[in-house]
């Protein structure tokens, strides 16, 4: 059975430059803001708005390593579900998350990398940003208690102008990590719900930054 987030190296790094050049010929122009705010060394979350399933593509513009990516169960069919096991997926049942699943990111973070997660549980348009469970908070603070590592969670709003069609214009905006030890309370479910809270109102007024 294939090892879950498991990359291949030959698969992703023949596939990089013609990655970039697809995303290059489809959108306009591509802007990235805050690139200081990621850290260089070390595991991390990438936590970001989800419009379109174009987004882990526009994501793995941040890193020069490969990101791993929490991606829904329904995912991992056919061709496609091979492919994206293959580059750094694993599967979640977002209705209902395993604890394999969950042990898995756990696992990851604690071996140094870097974690794509969207918050919102799956692609939202109708509104600017749906509201965040404490999943993502709870996964860090069990990954920081079970592995010595200290895990920044990156805020991100991903935008595209007017909608993710041919020649759209893509707006990242990164704002600065946010850590477990600025949100301590007297218990993990008080710290996980101000860290969410936090996040959300982070990613949320990025989103509505109109300049």
């Amino acid at each position: 059975m294939f090892s879950l987030a498991t990359v291949e190296p030959w698969l992703y790094w023949s596939l990089y430059p013609i990655h970039r050049a697809v995303l290059k010929l489809y959108f306009g122009s591509i802007k990235i803001h805050g690139r200081e705010y990621l850290p260089k060394q070390g595991p991390l979350i990438l936590a970001s708005k989800h419009s379109s399933r174009w987004d882990p593509l526009v994501l793995s513009l941040l890193s020069r390593e490969p990101l791993r990516f929490m991606t829904n169960a329904n995912q991992f069919e056919g061709i496609q579900g091979w492919l994206i096991e293959r580059l750094g997926a694993f599967p979640v049942n977002l209705s209902r998350p395993s604890i394999s699943s969950m042990r898995c990111a756990v696992d990851l973070l604690c071996a140094g990398c870097k974690l794509v997660i969207f918050p919102e549980g799956g692609i939202v348009r109708d509104r600017p940003l749906r509201e965040f469970k404490t999943g993502l908070a709870r996964l860090v603070l069990q990954a920081e208690a079970s592995g010595r590592v200290q895990v920044p969670i990156v805020p991100i709003s991903l935008s595209y102008s007017p909608t993710a069609s041919p020649r759209a214009n893509i707006i990242i905006r990164i704002s600065a990590p946010l850590y477990t030890s600025a949100y301590c309370q007297e218990n993990d479910k008080k710290t996980a719900e101000l860290l969410t809270q936090a996040l959300y109102s982070k990613i949320l007024g990025s989103l509505l930054h109109k300049s």
